[in-house]
């Protein structure tokens, strides 16, 4: 009894499982070659897919005719010459593929940067339309590389959208290392009329790498109220795989609906981490923003309504404008005109009093022209306010630009604020000592009145100030300890460390070799170097608040 194959089936057989292998003598008989796995024809740059023999002859025969004339050298030589046109091919191609990916490179680069600038997405035809111009003059042989940088405005827009993925995708890989993040939430209505919720995050890895980020600006095209805000942060949380329970602090602008007693955003937060892990968080107003509330209490509405009625007048009139410019012109002034004022933009504020104060006389003199009412300006009490508005917005301003910027703690704004305060009080002895080291614009004005008028007065606005500044910042006057730990861990007393760190500090304190690498990198760099403790956990890392 014979056995038979199945009828209708086949035994498929795997090249790869042949084990061929390509023969060099090939290259100079059949001229052919081996490049990356795959033998290809150097005569039609065809590929040839069984690396057989057979395969390979017969391939070779369609060209017999042209090339078995060439024997012995001229063959060799015939072999390297079709040899170096596949390698010059091959790289023409490489090139191709190099300049290509390099221009969808520059066009992300570009896209960036128009987004970071806020400029619209039609600019990026302008700014390709001036790199062709520049590549003309600096390189006028490579300006079709400049060519293929696409910068249309649906390419910006694709471009765009695709880094905001990419970051979010960052954010959502990185969140399961933080060992404790903040986050910040800023309310405000936009130029079109639109509420927008701005939330930032600030967090911490076990390694003390910080990493601060937008997390998303959201449009909030109803209502804002706590409960609102409440819902867009909380999905947000839960969008980028953020831990409620290493949840730290939460910053916000101190509007109702962020602070209200029982339906606020803040409160809502609390209530759901409390039902959900039994935690708390720090609720923190922003510095910046309490810095920037504080300065109302200085009330010197009589300056500055007058100087916004003159600004008004010169700025709003296109012909009045023109002829305050020339007239400015005329006089050699080293401005060129006033700055607009508004109470929105406060840092403004400083630039604009001391413009003022520079220009009152040639303000002056052009109002004259204009028949408008300049009594104020000979106004010894008028002049005078204005000289310490000057300079007390001057304070306030680089105080303010000094907490700003990336990469602050909270240690290092609490130090600038209680700096800040100390000041204060000593400029309140000052004035009323008629000091006026620390207050240029009083101590010109003075001089030019011969010491005829006082400015001890203004020793009470300087502590009205102070006042303020303590009521405002009481509740980071709380965490003080907190700060003092993470910020001066040598030099704190032990018996002022919680209990659960006590054994951990006193360790720390004692070794020398810590000690100068603390002198060395400072804060927060420093904490990188101590070994985890899984007794103590991160607790340095709670402290860095937004």
């Amino acid at each position: 009894m014979s056995i038979s194959k199945p009828s209708g089936s086949k035994i498929k057989r795997k090249i790869a499982d042949e084990h061929r292998i390509f023969q060099v003598k090939w290259e100079l008989e059949y001229f052919c070659c081996e490049i990356k796995d795959k033998i290809i024809c150097l005569i039609c740059n065809n590929t040839i897919n069984v690396p057989k023999l057979y395969n390979i002859k017969r391939h070779y025969e369609q060209h017999k005719s042209k090339y078995n004339n060439y024997e012995g050298l001229m063959r060799e030589e015939k072999l390297k010459e079709l040899k170096l046109g596949v390698k010059k091919q091959q790289s023409m191609f490489s090139k191709v593929l190099q300049e290509s990916e390099a221009a969808v490179h520059a066009s992300y680069v570009l896209s960036e940067l128009i987004a970071k600038h806020s400029k619209p997405f039609t600019d990026g035809d302008f700014i390709k339309e001036c790199l062709m111009k520049a590549g003309e003059i600096v390189c006028p042989g490579n300006v079709k590389a400049f060519q293929s940088i696409s910068l249309s405005r649906n390419t910006v827009a694709e471009r765009v959208t695709d880094l905001a993925a990419n970051l979010s995708d960052q954010i959502k890989a990185k969140s399961s290392s933080f060992e404790s993040f903040s986050i910040a939430c800023d309310e405000s209505t936009d130029i079109s009329g639109k509420a927008q919720l701005a939330v930032f995050l600030r967090s911490c890895d076990k390694n003390f790498n910080i990493f601060e980020e937008l997390l998303e600006l959201i449009p909030m095209p109803g209502t804002t109220t706590g409960e609102d805000i409440f819902t867009c942060v909380f999905g947000l949380l839960q969008k980028y795989n953020l831990p409620l329970a290493k949840l730290n602090s939460v910053a916000t602008d101190g509007a109702p609906s962020m602070t209200g007693k029982n339906k606020g955003f803040v409160a809502l937060l609390r209530k759901k981490l409390s039902e959900i892990h039994g935690s708390n968080i720090h609720h923190m107003h922003c510095i910046i923003h309490q810095e920037v509330l504080c300065t109302k209490v200085i009330n010197m509405e009589n300056v500055l309504s007058y100087i916004k009625k003159v600004i008004n007048f010169i700025r709003s009139r296109g012909l009045n404008q023109r002829q305050f410019t020339a007239f400015l012109s005329e006089l050699d002034s080293e401005y060129s005109g006033l700055s607009y004022y508004t109470e929105v933009r406060w840092l403004s504020c400083s630039k604009i009093l001391k413009q003022f104060w520079d220009l009152k006389e040639e303000i002056c003199q052009f109002l004259k022209t204009k028949n408008q009412d300049v009594s104020l300006f000979y106004d010894p009490i008028w002049i005078q306010d204005l000289s310490f508005l000057v300079d007390i917005t001057k304070h306030l301003t680089d105080l303010n630009l000094s907490l700003q910027g990336k990469d602050h703690i909270i240690t290092n704004m609490f130090d600038i604020i209680k700096a800040f305060k100390c000041q204060l009080v000593l400029w309140e002895k000052q004035l009323k000592n008629e000091d006026l080291t620390h207050f240029p614009t009083c101590s010109m004005n003075k001089s030019s009145l011969d010491d005829t008028c006082s400015y001890q007065k203004y020793a009470e606005k300087i502590a009205n100030l102070t006042t303020e500044f303590e009521t405002r910042f009481n509740d980071f006057s709380s965490l003080e300890d907190k700060f003092f730990l993470f910020s001066s861990i040598f030099s704190i007393s032990i018996d002022s460390v919680p209990s659960h760190m006590q054994m951990e500090v006193i360790e720390i304190q004692c070794n020398s070799n810590l000690k100068a690498k603390f002198i060395e990198v400072g804060v927060p760099e420093f904490y990188k170097y101590l070994p985890a403790r899984e007794d103590t956990g991160n607790d340095s890392t709670r402290l860095l608040f937004p």
